[in-house]
């Protein structure tokens, strides 16, 4: 959070950037250490690749023949030594690459070509060559698809098993899926010769979104149980989740070359193929794509990591929101009068168990919107200003609810207030784009969106009712998808 202008990041304007990616691979996923994406060979001419006809239009099924399936047999994983992690990525490529082998002719009616070669890599064994790198020791804590080589590789011992071990098996499908994605790609004819040819149009940003794309189809199969290995429930795809937003490029750094997207980002496209099949991923184009990741504009807010402090953050948002809110009430024909109070009168509120909304409430009976310091510091502390700021905005949520004689109990009041707090965000976002914000002004700073979508996932404060019940069942992909929701659509698409 700050007072510095953050653009809200779409796509198009990429054209005026000239990003591009000269390498023929996709650098793979980041580690869940926090490493920026760049496992990559330097600049190599793209040939080798998977041969396939002219591409159909994008995400149309078959309507004639398909071409008989293709002799080659499916590759099995080079390397490895038959650990427990080796043979759940064995067992993962193997279903994933069957998936599309079914899948890929039914969605864009061609043939599937087999993947040449699977590779499970020891970065520090200096003897085995990982492919289209220079040395092993540089997909250390990464995976890759190279294009030139048709071949998908990982870290076997860093990578896979630290992600297997903090999110579950759930958490290698979507990685190797990931990279998967990319030979999707390819065989789309989205190849790392179409992104020479034509960078503007495949800016590697939203190649990574494809492949994310492509992984959350992936995810939604195995859900299904149309992919046996891993076994996953719905109930896993917060795990899931968490492993792909484990992959999101570092706070502050601008979209580049190899820039893969911010935990908006990231989690936008993984719902849309979840939801929304393999044809919306090939459907991705610069124009109808919208990314909110951004780089730091200024000292100031490199040295505060782009925070305020909670007092600053108080100060500054009650302002704003309450005039935000207050204006989306007024226009749909109600009468505002909330304000926020930083410590909370209970007295003022009849409404019992008022705490139970977590670090921050709203009391239908005064129409204030009150905090919690303590409990909202904890918040601010540990995941950053806007995860509290957040917070905030859905007692507003709840308050504009109330004044436009909406239910504010109920799991529709939650949901509802979680897709608001998305709308409120996306008028922050566009306040700088649009190039209306005054000096001083409450805005948007780099990783602030990530800081929201975290919350989400790790907490329910948010979807809370006025009575402090969350939605019966909710997961926070959900929360997040009624975030994204509003931070797309606007209010309109909250219902109001």
């Amino acid at each position: 959070m700050g007072y510095l202008a953050v653009a809200l990041v779409v796509v198009a304007t990429l054209l005026l950037t000239g990003c591009s990616r000269g390498a023929p691979s996709h650098p793979g996923t980041g580690s869940d250490t926090g490493l920026l994406p760049g496992a990559s060979e330097g600049p190599l001419p793209p040939t080798g690749g998977p041969a396939v006809e002219g591409p159909p239009p994008a995400g149309s099924a078959s309507t004639g023949a398909v071409p008989e399936a293709p002799a080659a047999p499916p590759a099995t994983v080079k390397g490895g030594t038959g650990t427990a992690t080796d043979r759940v990525a064995s067992e993962v490529v193997a279903g994933v690459e069957q998936f599309w082998r079914e899948q890929f002719p039914v969605q864009f009616g061609r043939r599937w070509v087999n993947i040449r070669d699977f590779e499970a890599v020891d970065p520090g064994n200096a003897g085995v060559p990982a492919p289209c790198l220079h040395r092993a020791l540089d997909l250390a804590d990464q995976a890759l698809y190279c294009s030139r080589l048709d071949t998908v590789a990982w870290d076997r011992v860093g990578l896979l098993p630290k992600l297997r071990g903090r999110y579950g098996d759930g958490a290698v499908l979507v990685a190797l899926a990931h990279e998967i994605g990319h030979a999707v790609q390819d065989r789309l004819g989205i190849d790392a010769a179409a992104q020479v040819r034509e960078p503007d149009r495949y800016p590697t940003i939203l190649l990574e979104a494809m492949a994310d794309c492509f992984a959350g189809v992936v995810v939604q199969a195995a859900v299904d149980g149309r992919i046996t290995t891993p076994r996953m429930t719905p109930a896993d795809l917060d795990r899931a989740m968490r492993a792909l937003l484990s992959f999101r490029d570092p706070v502050g750094v601008a979209i580049s070359r190899t820039a893969h997207g911010d935990s908006f980002d990231r989690a936008s496209a993984f719902q849309d193929g979840y939801r929304n099949g393999a044809g919306s991923c090939a459907d991705m184009t610069v124009r109808n794509q919208t990314f909110t990741q951004r780089g730091y504009t200024s000292l100031s807010d490199i040295m505060q990591g782009g925070n305020l402090t909670l007092d600053q953050l108080l100060t500054s948002m009650a302002p704003d929101a309450n005039a935000w809110f207050g204006n989306l009430v007024t226009s749909r024909g109600g009468t505002w009068r909330t304000s926020l109070v930083t410590v909370p009168v209970v007295s003022r509120c009849a409404a019992p168990n008022l705490s139970r909304q977590g670090p921050a409430r709203y009391c239908p009976g005064s129409g204030a919107v009150t905090t919690s310091a303590g409990d909202l510091a904890k918040v601010h502390d540990g995941l950053g200003d806007y995860a509290s700021a957040e917070l905030v905005a859905s007692r507003y949520a709840l308050a504009a609810l109330d004044a436009l004689g909406r239910p504010v109990r109920g799991d529709a009041a939650g949901r509802t207030a979680v897709c608001l707090t998305g709308a409120y965000t996306r008028a922050l976002l566009d306040r700088s784009t649009g190039g209306t914000a005054d000096q001083g002004s409450f805005e948007l700073s780099p990783g602030d969106v990530d800081e929201a979508v975290q919350e989400l996932l790790d907490q329910d404060f948010a979807a809370r009712d006025t009575s402090g019940l969350a939605p019966g069942g909710d997961l926070g992909f959900e929360r997040i998808e009624q975030f994204r929701a509003g931070t797309l659509g606007g209010p309109a698409s909250c219902g109001i």
